[in-house]
């Protein structure tokens, strides 16, 4: 099974599969807290044009 990421090519062994697709869709423990805020500018308006966009 082969497949890309960030623009690079690999492949995993068939027998390696399942591994490779539990590891890839297993949940993370999220990095950022709850109260993050970013300090760029631009972040309101993508966040406003993308709530738009959704509805």
């Amino acid at each position: 099974m082969a497949t890309s990421t960030f623009g690079k090519q690999f492949s995993v062994k068939p027998e390696k599969a399942v591994d490779f697709v539990n590891e890839m869709t297993r949940k993370v423990t999220p990095t950022l807290k709850r109260d993050f805020h970013s300090n760029f500018t631009h972040e309101k308006d993508l966040r406003s044009s993308l709530s738009k966009a959704l509805k």
